[in-house]
This record gives structure tokens, C-alpha cells and sequence, in this order.
């Protein structure tokens, strides 16, 4: 099903999904850039593979209500 939209309102949300795309990718950076940065030292480094490691065995894993937080 098509939309018969004016032109300038088309116009107006192709922009808007062009700038999404650019914010949802200069986040992804940003995220790759702050794990990057943070496994250049090498105690961070061992302490974000530990956590990871818990994480896919179920290691100290504490839950917690959204409602306490």
C-alpha cells in the first residue's frame, strides 16, 4: 500500500530516517570506541573478560526488580 503524501512531508521523513541512520551508526562507533578504549589496559582488559565469561556461564549474576532500582 502506497501513501500519498506531499512531497515536502516525504521529503521531511526520509530526512528524519537518514538522520536516525547517521545517529544509530555514530553510536555503534562510539560503543566500539569505548570497548576498544577500555581493552587497551590490560586490568580492564581481564576484568570485561571476566564479566563476560560469568555472564555465558551464569555467574554471579544478581537480578534486581526495575521498581527497587
Amino acid at each position: 500500500m502506497k501513501l500519498a503524501l506531499p512531497l515536502k512531508k516525504r521529503q521531511s521523513i526520509f530526512n528524519l530516517f537518514k538522520f536516525l541512520n547517521r545517529h544509530h551508526a555514530s553510536k555503534a562507533e562510539e560503543e566500539t570506541d569505548t570497548t576498544a578504549y577500555l581493552m587497551k589496559s590490560p586490568a580492564n582488559r581481564a576484568r570485561l573478560l571476566k564479566a563476560m565469561n560469568d555472564i555465558e556461564a551464569g555467574n554471579n549474576i544478581f537480578p534486581r526488580d526495575l521498581a527497587d532500582l
